[in-house]
């Protein structure tokens, strides 16, 4: 009878608990009841009224505007960066400014007389090359690279972790086998007159296998350059075996378009530029998701799932790499003189104000057509030296001269007054962003169960620069859920920071300036930025040395 009792007590807890959980879910369910999922918060636009200012007037949607990203580069391969809503290709450059692919390509060889169609590498392999390839002078660029001198720090340790996993498979395998050869040689060699011996060698064999550890061999691939009698080309063999006979060469990427992934392991894309007639070889990786993402925030495009849309989907992408893969995505000065030059090289005064003389063509034999609007720098460093240096004269120079709007993020040092970082917030002629955070955002990015009230996000760096300026100029979205490169393994992630504040105020100047452009009108960056900082938003409970003037609106 004591058992019954217990037994019925335990079931009637049991009840009870369910019934309780039932309830409590139920009531749940009640307060907040399930919806569709928001999508307005991924990318943010209402925010900045972007949206409203897209369904008004479509066809401003940063058509005929071209964003220079100043960033760990961009993946071509990328999610939403392959087509304008136009059938415009999306990134029509890529650039390595910093160097960490370039290859020494100025050894020439020519076909070897004894076996016709093949070549010495640098390496030492003879290469068989591909039959269809074009080479008039018949002399060919030989170089060799250090393939995960490429690798973004991200990736290393996918790659090594994969690595050791195969390894480990087959170590596991060749043990086993060795094992088994013993214990088979001992069941029936025991009268062999060299059992002794022969057993011992084994038993070292099996030995020196268990004490075998997991090391990772760096790959070295050749690589081929040369000239087809019309531009330069270059083939990278990415498999090792010296077979070049399948292997189509590329051209400079903005010539076109063309990339590959240096294998399906990585699934690392990279694409080629070819200088100093054939003596260097850039091959150019993203060194991080960073870059991708930025660009995703100002003009990614999808033909299907508009919500995932970028603030300006016409716009057009030159990539310029200033974080050095070798620096695991640092910028270096040289990198940030280099994409500056760039720039320079490919913008034009034309819609600029002032009365100027189209400046020279710098270099006569670069036929890229494309001339740059924007340049999104969602880079920054401490400074406590203030509008001074090389870089800063020459971002003047690119304002100033040629009528570019340079847009870079504030820094994440907050909240402490006079923490806004170098260019961002030390630069007069660039305009530095903070970064704000809505009810919506808090929704939808952090699923957040109790909202508060829209601010900039503590981090986002504040102002007073230390010479007096305001510091930030406007402040936009600070996160978004964008587009990352396809060795993440990932179609998108959500980033936070004035990087990505940074580049959606940079969308939506890219609109203003499609609208300006499609009507004619005439433009400088000072009249972009007055017009820009004169009609943010003022916030309620947010100060102006965190806001700056405001919260950018697009929309007026």
């Amino acid at each position: 009878k004591q058992t019954k009792k217990t037994n019925l007590f335990f079931v009637f807890r049991k009840l009870t608990f369910f019934l309780n959980f039932l309830f409590s879910h139920i009531l749940i369910m009640a307060n907040y009841p399930v919806t569709d999922f928001p999508t307005t918060g991924i990318l943010p636009k209402e925010e900045t009224e972007a949206k409203k200012f897209l369904d008004a007037y479509p066809e401003y949607n940063g058509d005929d505007v071209v964003v220079a990203i100043f960033d760990t580069g961009v993946d071509p391969g990328a999610d939403g960066l392959q087509i304008t809503p136009n059938g415009k290709k999306k990134v029509i450059d890529v650039i390595d400014c910093t160097g960490s692919g370039d290859v020494d390509t100025s050894k020439i060889v020519k076909e070897e007389k004894k076996k016709p169609g093949y070549i010495k590498g640098l390496s030492g392999k003879k290469l068989k090359l591909n039959p269809d390839w074009n080479n008039p002078s018949g002399e060919w660029h030989v170089g060799i690279k250090i393939v995960e001198e490429l690798y973004p720090r991200g990736l290393v340790n996918r790659v090594k972790t994969e690595r050791k996993k195969q390894w480990e498979k087959e170590h596991a395998v060749l043990v086993t086998t060795m094992k088994e050869k013993i214990d088979e040689y001992t069941l029936k060699n025991k009268k062999d007159e060299n059992y002794e011996a022969i057993l011992a060698d084994l038993k070292i064999q099996y030995k020196i296998l268990i004490e075998n550890k997991f090391d990772v061999a760096d790959k070295v691939v050749d690589c081929v350059v040369f000239n087809d009698g019309k531009n330069w080309r270059a083939a990278i063999d990415t498999e090792e075996n010296g077979d070049f006979t399948k292997v189509s060469a590329m051209t400079d990427y903005w010539r076109e378009y063309e990339y590959r992934k240096i294998d399906e392991v990585t699934m690392l894309n990279y694409c080629v530029n070819i200088y100093d007639n054939g003596n260097t070889l850039s091959i150019v990786c993203d060194a991080g998701a960073h870059g991708t993402h930025v660009a995703g925030i100002v003009s990614a495009y999808y033909p299907d799932n508009p919500e995932l849309n970028g603030i300006a989907p016409g716009a057009q992408i030159v990539a310029c790499k200033i974080g050095d893969s070798r620096l695991g995505s640092m910028e270096t000065g040289l990198g940030l003189i280099r994409a500056l030059i760039h720039v320079l090289q490919h913008s034009s005064s034309k819609n600029f104000q002032y009365d100027q003389e189209e400046k020279e063509e710098k270099e006569k034999d670069d036929e890229r057509k494309y001339k740059i609007d924007l340049i999104n720098m969602s880079y920054g460093e401490p400074a406590t030296i203030q509008n001074k240096g090389k870089f800063i004269s020459l971002s003047n120079e690119v304002v100033n001269k040629n009528g570019v709007v340079f847009i870079s993020s504030a820094g994440n040092s907050g909240p402490a007054l006079s923490t806004v970082g170098a260019p961002g917030g030390s630069g007069t002629t660039i305009m530095g962003i903070g970064a704000y955070v809505s009810e919506n955002m808090m929704n939808i990015e952090y699923r957040m169960r109790e909202m508060v009230k829209e601010n900039n996000y503590t981090w986002s760096s504040r102002g007073p620069s230390l010479d007096g300026e305001y510091g930030v100029s406007v402040s936009a979205p600070g996160g978004a859920i964008a587009p990352v490169p396809e060795w993440t393994l990932n179609k998108s992630q959500l980033m936070n920071g004035t990087s990505m504040s940074s580049p959606n105020a940079c969308g939506n100047i890219a609109l203003l300036i499609s609208a300006i452009k499609k009507n004619g009108f005439k433009r400088s960056p000072i009249r972009i930025r007055r017009s820009i900082e004169n009609t943010a938003k003022k916030v309620k409970g947010i100060e102006p040395f965190a806001i700056g003037h405001g919260l950018i609106q697009i929309n007026i």
